[in-house]
């Protein structure tokens, strides 16, 4: 709970490199220690803010726009696949169909089949204008509108550190000249605010009020850090001659090993394909690359019995999922879920699962031989999945 506002702590009161290391060790405590998911967004930020507290803060806005670049290329490439482009499982026809439904306006047929084209058009363009000169400006009024779509639609937490990343692109000393007073942030703030407040929705539609309050604080606060990047005088990252060649060779490295491990089937976790209809053992790529070792997947049971300090431990709302009849857990997650259950003497009795091609369905496995027990493994793949391989599931 306090990781996080300690980092920030430790950013603003120790100027210096002690600090930064620390804020960045302290990050990834908080993301090791969190029961959730762990989003891209999440991935993206603290290795981001883990560079950036080792290195000079003149390659920062290098890092940022390779960074940037990297992310929309990568997610447009991905989404180049059958699933997504042409199936009704689309996760961008799946989520804009809710989102509408839940606003309540009607969405014509063809611009719904039109939209996962649209999605790939403009994050590809997004990429590849901040890769050719005088292109930085117009990328950065695209990905504006881009995340703005996507935040009002359940998603401003990624768009806030996309836009974060924007502006230290446009702060060759660390510092951001702006070319108007503070005027525009403030009105930017409240203009996205009051957009968010009004067409923001949960996954069920209804909103608490702490919700309410949430998605206008996160609106404003990526509507203030647009008008920020829109107003910096500076036009980009100031070139800086060799250094800079090894930071776009070193990100490009990174982007591109990345790729190939997922399309590799490697790896499909914190590797910015989301929503791309990529699923752990889906119809696309991932399916016909099958590994000697591939990730195991195990159906649980809920004890009879749960003790209070368990949940304590563990997420509640997650042991909900976990133990759900239609889900099936990955064998990292099934070992510390054992591991936490057996101190209160019960267990989740996991059931290794095996694809069935014939129904595309994840069946039990055979009980001869004895089914493997869950391994320690590197989270490459969704914690939880659904047991149909034909189920909508985004990722």
């Amino acid at each position: 709970m306090v990781a996080l506002p300690l980092a920030l702590l430790a950013v603003l009161t120790v100027p210096s490199l002690g600090g930064r290391a620390l804020a960045a060790v302290l990050a990834f405590y908080w993301m090791l220690a969190t029961h959730r998911r762990l989003s891209d967004h999440s991935w993206l930020g603290a290795v981001v803010a883990a560079v950036m507290a080792f290195t000079p803060v003149h390659l920062h806005p290098v890092f940022a726009q390779d960074v940037l670049a990297g992310v929309y290329l990568t997610a447009a490439l991905l989404k180049v696949n059958d699933e997504y482009l042409f199936t009704e499982r689309s996760a961008g026809r799946v989520v804009t169909a809710h989102y509408f439904r839940l606003l309540g306006v009607p969405i014509h047929r063809r611009l719904l089949k039109a939209v996962p084209a649209g999605v790939i058009v403009a994050e590809l363009a997004a990429g590849l204008l901040l890769c050719v000169p005088g292109g930085v400006r117009w990328s950065l009024w695209l990905a504006i509108l881009m995340h703005l779509v996507f935040g009002v639609s359940g998603n401003f937490p990624f768009s806030v550190v996309a836009i974060a990343l924007w502006v230290t692109a446009f702060s060759p000393d660390g510092r951001v000249e702006l070319s108007g007073g503070s005027g525009a942030v403030g009105l930017a703030a409240l203009f996205t605010g009051l957009l968010a407040l009004a067409a923001g929705r949960t996954a069920t539609g209804r909103r608490s009020h702490s919700w309410l309050y949430k998605d206008f604080y996160q609106g404003a606060v990526y509507g203030a850090l647009c008008a920020v990047a829109v107003s910096s005088q500076a036009l980009g990252p100031t070139p800086s001659g060799g250094r800079d060649t090894l930071v776009h060779a070193l990100v490009a490295l990174a982007f591109v090993l990345n790729f190939a491990l997922v399309v590799a089937g490697v790896k499909l976790e914190w590797s910015f394909a989301m929503f791309t209809s990529l699923r752990p053992f889906g119809r696309s790529w991932l399916e016909r690359h099958r590994l000697k070792d591939w990730p195991r997947y195990y159906a649980l049971t809920l004890p009879a019995r749960i003790p209070k300090p368990l949940l304590r431990e563990i997420d509640p709302q997650f042991v909900y999922l976990a133990t759900r009849e239609e889900n099936v857990v990955h064998e990292g997650v099934v070992y510390h879920l054992e591991a936490a259950a057996q101190k209160f003497h019960v267990s989740f009795a996991p059931r290794a699962m095996t694809v069935d091609p014939l129904v595309r369905e994840l069946v039990p496995a055979p009980a001869e031989p004895p089914q493997p027990a869950p391994r320690r493994r590197f989270l490459g793949y969704p914690a939880l999945s659904p047991k149909s391989l034909d189920q909508r599931y985004l990722v």
